[in-house]
């Protein structure tokens, strides 16, 4: 695969939320729900902490105070710092002085206020995994997983159905939640350098600098061919080895070009498949628990799921009972489970019961994933 194809698509893939939640039940878990939000509190208060810290250090730079260093650990002015600070404040005569150095002294107690808040927020959470070098999202993920006696193979279907973090800096915060069957995951930035976000902005900053540098590089041997189609008299076999160059290089762009359209229509459609229920479970595409809803079963892969629906331009599904063999449509049910009747999606059924007509209400729940439509009589 193209380099600039594969960057594109990882990058694609990591814009997922970092909070991210799987749906082996109806609803989100609440106490996953209520740990994950306090987890995203905290990850910004902890980013607010750097933030004022380092205004804190530009106005300590500022006012000359070159003396005093704040706490490593929780960015903050010691007691004895603080008190000298004030000394000097009440003897500077300054006011502008006195005003830089009341500044640091605000933005101190800002800090110790979300330090508070922050350890507030983690007191109520699980100690997070901390990103070692090398360390993936994923493999942490199984990890936590099996030392809560999930199975190996249960514990990649949770993992499975949440959207995992391709790329980890050491020091970020890896929060694990897992209640009732549900798992979901948290990453922030922790101790590490860079945030999740910056992480991904770079990754993709690094793509758009190494395409821009191909259009530009691309752009200036267009100037040099039509430059040296003015002197074609003269240098006429260098001329011709550059439109062979050219011509290579606008038919890669053009398959780039092709390329990307076919993984943003990928990206950007439903893939199913319409079948008659008992079929699909014969197939192993679907298995049907006793007291559950349908699932997916062992072949659920890929190249089952040979009908898409482009969401950019369409979002209505018609199943025909003809289609199926079948002499009427009784029932549809919609694999995986996780996807709601009027909540997600809306089912209709005609009156002669010859077709059903699937309307996508939540349509961006439904972009880049499979889903089974299983009919019965």
């Amino acid at each position: 695969m193209n380099p600039f194809r594969r960057s594109t698509l990882a990058l694609v893939l990591m814009a997922a939320s970092l909070l991210t939640v799987s749906t082996a039940c109806k609803r989100e878990d609440p106490q996953i729900r209520e740990l994950t939000q306090k987890a995203a509190e905290a990850d910004k208060a902890s980013q607010q902490v750097n933030q004022v810290a380092t205004e804190e250090q530009k106005k300590l730079a500022q006012a000359g105070v070159n003396d005093i260093k704040p706490n490593a650990e929780t960015l903050q002015l010691t007691d004895e710092q603080k008190k000298a600070l004030e000394e000097r404040i009440k003897n500077e005569k300054n006011s502008s002085y006195q005003a830089l150095l009341q500044e640091v002294l605000d933005k101190d107690k800002e800090i110790k206020d979300l330090n508070t808040k922050i350890a507030k927020l983690k007191a109520d959470l699980p100690k997070p995994d901390v990103a070692k070098p090398n360390d993936s999202h994923y493999g942490m993920s199984l990890r936590f997983l099996k030392k809560k006696g999930v199975s190996e193979a249960e514990a990649k279907k949770l993992v499975s159905r949440v959207a995992i973090l391709e790329k980890l800096a050491p020091g970020f915060e890896v929060y694990h939640f897992y209640a009732n069957g549900t798992y979901g995951t948290w990453v922030s930035q922790g101790k590490a350098k860079i945030s999740p976000n910056d992480l991904m902005r770079q990754e993709r900053e690094k793509v758009e600098g190494e395409r821009d540098e191909a259009v530009a590089q691309n752009e200036k041997l267009q100037e040099e061919v039509l430059d040296l189609e003015s002197q074609k008299k003269k240098i006429t076999e260098e001329i011709t080895g550059l439109q062979t160059e050219r011509a290579n290089l606008i038919e890669e762009r053009t398959k780039l070009q092709a390329d990307n359209a076919g993984q943003l229509a990928k990206l950007n459609s439903l893939h199913y498949v319409v079948g008659k229920r008992d079929a699909l479970k014969t197939d192993g595409v679907i298995e049907i628990p006793v007291f559950a809803k349908d699932r997916a079963g062992k072949n659920w892969r890929d190249e089952v799921f040979t009908q898409s629906l482009d969401l950019r331009s369409g979002k209505t599904i018609t199943i025909k009972a003809a289609d199926l063999g079948l002499k009427q449509i009784g029932k549809v049910n919609v694999v995986p489970g996780s996807y709601l009747k009027d909540e997600h999606y809306k089912l209709t059924i005609s009156e002669d019961k010859q077709t059903a007509t699937v309307e996508l209400i939540t349509v961006s729940r439904f972009r880049n994933d499979k889903v089974v439509f299983a009919v019965t009589e």
